[in-house]
């Protein structure tokens, strides 16, 4: 077995990010050891998938991101990385724990098909993988692969951590690093109720020198036909996962202004992460959420959003700012003022279904182009 700092020091060599993950009973040390670790960022997620898509936000601003899960949590991961991660050609370290292991002891019921076909899951989803190293000799070389791999494909590699692999690491400073800061929960007078159209409510944004990400779908379809520059990463897939890979970017580039531009059935997806962005308040990040009570790119199905208060929901989860928004008028305002705010700040804007009927195309940027450009645009 192995110290976990001797796996640590040997990660540090290389340009780390924000880790991320769920614990797991196997994972304990390993965890512990970077909470415990002044020049590491670990974010408590609360999903597997929302852990991929907050070490992808750290990658894609040039800060390999670490994921660490229990692989009953790899179902969890499947869109992310298939649709994100690989998609887009975005790589992060993963470190598994293989519970379930049918070649040691029998565990616990639950974890008996997964431990069948952990190690083949992983492959089949694309994802480069090797045994975590369980002697000191073995460690270097281990690492050394795995960023060989994540620098010249840019894609994940994973570590499977198996059973008796690392010493144990007792954490001597549990206590939550929390931030109460009521938040405001900002009432808007608007006289009239007239819903702006999607494409009316993106016309009105000024984004400036923003990181911009929008959501899958109609979000990043109207984003890219209206304001296309190298600044707007355009999801198309991971649904749900726009708030995280926001997080990520936001931690690692503190002094830049992120801006996330959800949709009411995205983030309902993954609603959790209003959590994890309360919970850890980066100062620059302002949520968009536009609502128009339905999936606008499979047909305008409804969503379940009206009975939703997504600016309640934001300030309950510690957001520090939230308004809910009409009108252009009301639009421009708060965004103005949300925007000189101290985040995170959520503005919720009510918009119409109008802009179903003439959808328009996808971006024509790949995927990986779409990245590529974003990551030049970070730093400029």
């Amino acid at each position: 077995m192995i110290n976990a700092n001797e796996f640590l020091d040997a990660v540090r060599s290389y340009n780390i990010g924000v880790s991320s993950g769920v614990p797991g009973s196997l994972l304990m040390p390993l965890t512990n050891c970077i909470m415990q670790d002044e020049n590491m960022h670990y974010v408590s997620a609360v999903s597997e998938g929302e852990a991929v898509g907050i070490a992808a936000g750290s990658s894609l601003v040039g800060e390999t991101g670490i994921v660490l899960i229990q692989n009953s949590g790899l179902g969890n991961i499947i869109n992310p990385v298939t649709s994100l991660t690989n998609t887009y050609g975005i790589p992060f370290l993963l470190v598994v724990s293989h519970r379930g292991d049918p070649q040691r002891k029998r565990d616990a019921a639950q974890h008996e098909i997964m431990g069948n076909i952990t190690n083949s899951l992983i492959d089949l989803v694309g994802i480069y993988s090797q045994v975590f190293p369980s002697e000191s000799a073995d460690v270097l070389p281990a690492i050394s692969r795995a960023f060989d791999h994540i620098n010249n494909q840019l894609l994940p590699a994973a570590f499977v951590l198996k059973r008796d692999s690392l010493n144990s690491f007792d954490i001597t400073n549990a206590t939550n690093k929390l931030n109460i800061v009521p938040g405001t929960l900002i009432e808007s007078s608007e006289p009239t109720k007239v819903l702006l159209t999607l494409r009316d409510a993106i016309r009105s944004l000024s984004f400036e020198k923003d990181l911009v990400i929008s959501t899958t779908g109609l979000i990043s379809r109207e984003l890219f036909h209206i304001c296309d520059r190298p600044q707007n990463f355009y999801m198309q897939g991971s649904m749900g996962t726009a708030a995280a890979l926001g997080l990520g970017i936001a931690l690692s580039r503190p002094k830049r202004q992120i801006s996330i531009l959800d949709g009411d059935g995205s983030l309902l997806m993954r609603l959790g992460s209003l959590a994890t962005v309360g919970y850890y308040k980066p100062a620059n990040y302002l949520h968009v959420v536009f609502d128009n009570e339905s999936y606008a790119s499979t047909g305008g199905q409804p969503s379940v959003s009206p009975v939703v208060s997504f600016s309640d929901l934001a300030i309950a989860a510690g957001y520090r700012n939230a308004v809910t928004v009409y009108g252009t008028d009301s639009l421009i305002n708060y965004w103005k003022q949300l925007r000189d705010e101290v985040g995170p700040s959520l503005l919720h804007v009510k918009i119409s279904k109008d802009n179903m009927k003439a959808m328009p195309s996808r971006p024509s940027l790949t995927p990986k182009d779409i990245a590529n450009r974003f990551r030049q645009s970070v730093d400029i």
